[in-house]
């Protein structure tokens, strides 16, 4: 884990971790680390990329709760009715949330609360006509000022934690800013906090309620 995101981490108010990791190549030092289900649902994605993806995904979440004493050949991730995933020890349930750029996968573990994660490279650029299509009509231009790849990601993780995926645009989600923090309000007695950091690379985005 990179100092920034130790720190990120250390200051949660929840007990959760997380990684980000290169997307490795297919090999059966990784493969070994799967369960039944899983190697199922690896073999079939026909997309080498993909595959690569969920590979590196499943063994770092398996890696990160590991850190915690829950062996990562017992723990199972599964997918939710709306396709979210989730992670299971024996009859304790998991908050996931993985995000993948075009090498990394960057995910999210949490044994207490509910999470979104999103990655993207710093250097990735966003074109005007899109940048007008996550923009919402009421933001600041202090907020608008900021990279736009690093309110995709804001956007983008808060977007993961609702669990509304294409359901909802990002023009429809506003940010607000507080000093250094970002929030989201929900509705009048429920927001989301988004952890927005620089690590390495990347601009890393970690959405929570309050």
């Amino acid at each position: 884990m990179s100092d920034e995101l130790a720190d990120i981490v250390y200051q949660l108010p929840f007990r959760g971790n997380f990684g980000l990791k290169t997307i490795k190549p297919i090999s059966e030092e990784l493969l070994i680390h799967l369960r039944q289900h899983e190697i199922e649902e690896l073999e079939a994605f026909t997309n080498d990329r993909r595959r690569r993806e969920y590979l590196t995904s499943r063994v770092l979440i398996k890696k990160l709760v590991s850190e915690w004493g829950v062996p990562g050949d017992e723990f199972e991730i599964l997918k939710d009715a709306l396709g979210r995933p989730y992670g299971m020890h024996k009859s304790d349930r998991y908050f996931v949330s993985i995000a993948h750029s075009r090498d990394k996968v960057f995910c999210g573990v949490s044994s207490d609360a509910a999470i979104g994660v999103d990655a993207e490279p710093i250097e990735r650029q966003v074109p005007e006509r899109l940048k007008k299509r996550i923009v919402h009509p009421r933001e600041t231009d202090e907020l608008l000022s900021l990279n736009t790849i690093r309110i995709w990601t804001i956007k983008e993780a808060f977007i993961k934690l609702e669990g509304q995926g294409l359901r909802l645009n990002m023009n429809q989600v506003q940010v607000r800013e507080a000093g250094t923090d970002f929030f989201i309000e929900i509705n009048n007695d429920k927001r989301a906090k988004i952890c927005s950091f620089q690590s390495k690379d990347h601009w890393l985005a970690i959405a929570y309620y309050q």
